[in-house]
Formats: C-alpha cells, sequence, structure tokens
C-alpha cells in the first residue's frame, strides 16, 4: 500500500512565474515604446508610466496569489484575462489607436483583464455556494 500526498496548486517559488511574465510584458512594452518613439529613453519612460507598469505588475500577481490559496478556477480565468488583456494592449498599441488616444490600449487590458477576472470570481464563489448548500 502506497501513500499518496495530494500536492498543492502553485507550492514552492511560485512568484518566479509572475514575476518573468511581467519581466516579459516589460521587455514588449519597451519594444513597442521604440517602436512608436524613436527618442524615447527608459528611465524617462519608468518614471512617466510608474503607475501604468504597476498595474501591469499587479495584474500579473493576482491570478498567481488566488492559485496560491487553491481557487484554481479564479487562478485560469484571471490568468487569461491576463493574456487577453495583453493581446488587445498590444493590438490597439500596434493598429495606432495609442497614438491618437493615449489610454486607450491601456483601458482595453484593464476591461479584459477585469472581466475575466470578475467572472472567475462569481464562478469560485458560486462553486463555494453550492458546495455549502449541497452539505
Amino acid at each position: 500500500m502506497a501513500l499518496v500526498v495530494e500536492k498543492k496548486f502553485l507550492e514552492g517559488d511560485w512568484w518566479k512565474y509572475p514575476l518573468s511574465l511581467f519581466m516579459l510584458h516589460l521587455f514588449f512594452w519597451i519594444l513597442l515604446a521604440y517602436r512608436n518613439n524613436p527618442e524615447f529613453t527608459l528611465w524617462r519612460g519608468m518614471l512617466v508610466s510608474y503607475q501604468v507598469l504597476g498595474t501591469f505588475l499587479a495584474a500579473a500577481f493576482l491570478p498567481f496569489i488566488a492559485g496560491r490559496l487553491q481557487m484554481r478556477r479564479l487562478f485560469w480565468f484571471g490568468f487569461i484575462g491576463f493574456l487577453l488583456g495583453l493581446a488587445g494592449y498590444y493590438a490597439l498599441s500596434l493598429l495606432g489607436m495609442g497614438n491618437r488616444f493615449s489610454l486607450l490600449p491601456f483601458i482595453g487590458f484593464m476591461q479584459l483583464y477585469v472581466s475575466c477576472f470578475g467572472l472567475g470570481v462569481i464562478v469560485e464563489f458560486g462553486r463555494y455556494v453550492f458546495r455549502k448548500l449541497s452539505e
């Protein structure tokens, strides 16, 4: 007879995953900034956009924190929302919407991310209520 121990979701050094995801996004953000403005300097960009980059960092960490708390559905909804939000952000930026309306790509990112994360909260809460009602 063998003892089977269930491994927890996102054990160990889980913080490396969202940090690397944010660093990858930061790399593409810098490339996009150099593409749109050849006179872009990294330090000026960081100083001007520290709130936007802080929001991206928080958005990268939030699903992984939920996953660490064993809320797998919320993790997946948040993670997919983050990826869809980044796809919307870069699509709007590359189509030139960021040049005409400076915050439109960021607002698109936030709408996609918050919609998916909110849907994950509803699903996770509904699952919790269903389990409590079925007991």
